[in-house]
């Protein structure tokens, strides 16, 4: 791999490299300041540019990376003050529309209010919540505390405070059982509000045709992305295995999606030069299917990596190239900072990224004798599977704590399941109209997701599946630059 082949990867770095030095010492930070300075620095890059000589030598070069790390510096600083400003005046009064279901907690129900400005607090309502309370009810609360989400004076609770500021979570508030009113909504406040009213009313049609239980709570996270009702023990079971983004609706799932819509539809009826018809098709259904989800973040945040990728696999057929990977991954940094700092997305781009990094020369390998040509679906799932999970598991240790050393087997494992579920979940929704079928179907998904919960259990509980490791960030960061030197010298030997 020439480096001089991937500009946009030597851009990004010093962009996030800003936003990283901008959360570090945001209470140094002036947005005005940033951007006049973005702007002079603009203006210099275009001096620079006349000359050829100035770009040969890299002056233009090192100006540009001046450039994009203030950008970073800026659009981090800008989100930051946004968020901030939103935390409310007045500390006895809170109003905001419900714009997820209610959570029940210990002594209490969280509720999370979208207010008049666009930015969320959570209120936590004591003792017990009214029944008939719907996403886009408008909620007016006397409350007791205000807790600004920015700082936290116990650190005890400074990690999860700043969790929440960085999902847009400016505040939270509690207010006593008896000190707070609903105004009932009768038609959605929102695109995002519909989108979540519609995620309901597929869970009752799932409730009404028999799938319910923890099965039918499985099925639910994996094809709708409700996970309301999983159990505590399911969860941990499935990240005890190693495999708990099987529940999470994400990139994985989004690649599934894509991979059976291109094997069942599109291979057999369009040619390869109609490639950019079928890959605006696959872009649609992608973005339809986000929205009868309930347009939940990870699954948007997917569906945008997704659509990037596939656009730039119309231009130069290479979706996972690292310089498409690169501009997915500046422009979704530019539509929320905040993503930054989101685990899905590290993840995501870290698998994406490795598996454009070393897929294919893997893929490759099985080219060179015909005895492996019939197996070669089976040599891409362990391939990308063996990829992303030595990649991801460093970032996984240093935030949960734990390597799991049968994520690989887990995977490999559970994979023909979860797309035996999606398939037949695609299947029960056509066939919705038909009982017959449809209870066929039905019996399908609810063995399909015991099953798939059982051989998690007995995962879960191999000894020495797991391995409490929890790397500090210079150790992940080691571990990341050994990956990349590994995988240097592995493409320069598949190169010689």
């Amino acid at each position: 791999m020439s480096w001089q082949n991937y500009s946009l990867i030597r851009l990004i770095i010093p962009f996030t490299l800003g936003m990283i030095g901008a959360n570090l010492f945001i209470s140094h930070m002036n947005g005005v300041v940033l951007f006049i300075l973005c702007c002079v620095v603009l203006a210099f890059s275009f001096f620079f540019l006349k000359t050829s000589e100035t770009y040969k030598d890299g002056r233009f070069g090192l100006v540009a990376m001046v450039l994009f790390c203030l950008i970073g510096m800026t659009l981090y600083t800008g989100k930051y003050h946004h968020i901030e400003k939103g935390t409310p005046v007045d500390s006895t009064f809170v109003k905001g529309i419900l714009v997820e279901p209610p959570k029940e907690k210990a002594h209490s129900w969280a509720l999370e209010l979208k207010q008049e400005n666009g930015i969320h607090i959570i209120l936590y309502i004591g003792g017990e919540i009214r029944e008939g309370l719907s996403l886009g009810d408008t909620i007016y609360a006397n409350i007791r505390h205000l807790h600004p989400t920015n700082h936290c004076e116990d650190d005890s609770f400074q990690t999860y405070n700043t969790y929440l500021f960085h999902h847009g979570i400016c505040a939270t508030a509690y207010a006593p059982h008896h000190q707070w009113v609903v105004k009932p909504c009768t038609t959605p406040r929102s695109f995002f509000l519909f989108a979540k009213n519609v995620q309901e009313r597929l869970h009752q049609i799932y409730e009404e045709h028999g799938i319910s239980d923890e099965a039918g709570s499985i099925i639910e996270a994996m094809t709708i992305g409700r996970k309301t009702d999983l159990s505590k023990d399911t969860r941990n079971a499935f990240a005890h295995a190693g495999i708990s983004h099987i529940l999470a609706l994400s990139g994985f799932h989004v690649g599934i999606i894509v991979l059976m819509i291109q094997v069942f539809f599109l291979k057999t009826l369009l040619p390869i030069r109609w490639q950019w018809v079928s890959n605006l098709f696959i872009i649609a259904t992608l973005w339809g299917y986000a929205f009868l989800t309930g347009l939940s973040p990870s699954l948007v945040r997917a569906t945008t990596m997704f659509t990037i990728l596939l656009l730039c696999q119309s231009l130069q057929r290479d979706a996972f190239s690292p310089n498409s990977c690169a501009l997915a991954f500046l422009i979704m940094l530019c539509i929320n900072p905040f993503y930054l700092h989101d685990i899905g997305f590290q993840l995501s781009f870290i698998a994406v990224g490795s598996i454009g990094l070393l897929g294919n020369r893997l893929l490759n390998l099985h080219k060179s004798s015909n005895k492996f040509v019939h197996y070669a679906w089976l040599i891409t799932i362990v391939a990308v599977s063996l990829i992303s999970s030595i990649f991801t598991a460093p970032l996984v240790a240093h935030y949960f704590g734990r390597f799991t050393l049968i994520s690989l087997l887990g995977n490999l494992i559970i994979f023909p399941f979860v797309y035996l579920l999606m398939l037949g979940s695609i299947l029960w929704w056509l066939f919705l109209w038909c009982d017959s079928i449809n209870n066929l179907l039905t019996d399908l998904l609810n063995w399909t997701a015991n099953t798939m919960s059982s051989i998690t259990e007995h995962l879960a509980s191999i000894p020495f599946a797991t391995i409490e490791w929890s790397p500090n960030i210079l150790t992940t960061l080691l571990c990341y630059v050994v990956l990349l030197i590994f995988s240097y010298f592995f493409l320069q030997i598949k190169r010689n």
